[in-house]
């Protein structure tokens, strides 16, 4: 599974994602629309798949909060040390252990993430996971990563990189919303796929 490293974003990253957003935002307010690419899964009639990065998914759920108790028992000034000592160490077992199952985000798998006009679908390492459009009731970037409250399941966060053009694209896709990341610039001519966008080898220009 792909560490948390992989998904640092530097200064220079997170304006470079915000700026892929604003430039397919640009494509699409002058009538540029991107290109079905091929998906190495059956796709519904009518489906296309419009984009593919890794991704880490994550989900909001609570965690383990089994700790192991000590026991320490002794005579004189040595037994008292072992006891408290033994009592400090399951006091702060017991707090590791409360706060490690406190509901938050947590990495359940990863892989390769598929956009299409219909869903959501990761090939993970464990299995393949489909969040359909019509599952979804709420939906936000935080810039590193796309959120989703969904109806049925608990709340889902995909890492994808670059995130807002994902969460841009996937809001035309669902509800033909052109949306920006920053202040919106005046219409253009018809351009070219944006430079970073859909299909990038390695999910990041660096090749991280």
């Amino acid at each position: 599974m792909m560490s948390d490293w992989y998904w640092q974003q530097s200064e220079e990253d997170r304006r470079t994602a915000i700026a892929a957003a604003d430039r397919l935002a640009d494509g699409l307010s002058s009538g540029w629309q991107p290109q079905e690419m091929p998906a190495p899964f059956h796709l519904r009639p009518g489906e296309g798949c419009f984009s593919q990065e890794n991704t880490q998914v994550l989900q909001y759920l609570e965690g383990d909060g089994t700790y192991t108790h000590t026991s320490a028992s002794g005579s004189g000034a040595i037994g008292v040390a072992l006891v408290m000592g033994s009592m400090l160490g399951n006091h702060a077992r017991r707090q590791r252990a409360a706060a490690e199952a406190a509901p938050r985000m947590r990495v359940v798998d990863a892989g390769r993430m598929y956009l299409t006009n219909r869903r959501f679908s990761v090939q993970g390492q464990h299995q393949w996971i489909d969040l359909w459009f019509e599952d979804i009731r709420m939906s936000s970037c935080d810039g590193a990563s796309v959120f989703l409250t969904m109806g049925s399941i608990p709340a889902v966060a995909l890492r994808v990189w670059p995130a807002p053009y994902h969460f841009a694209l996937f809001r035309w896709l669902a509800h033909d919303e052109i949306i920006r990341s920053s202040a919106p610039t005046p219409p253009a001519q018809p351009r070219q796929p944006p430079v970073i966008g859909p299909g990038h080898p390695d999910g990041r220009p660096d090749g991280r």
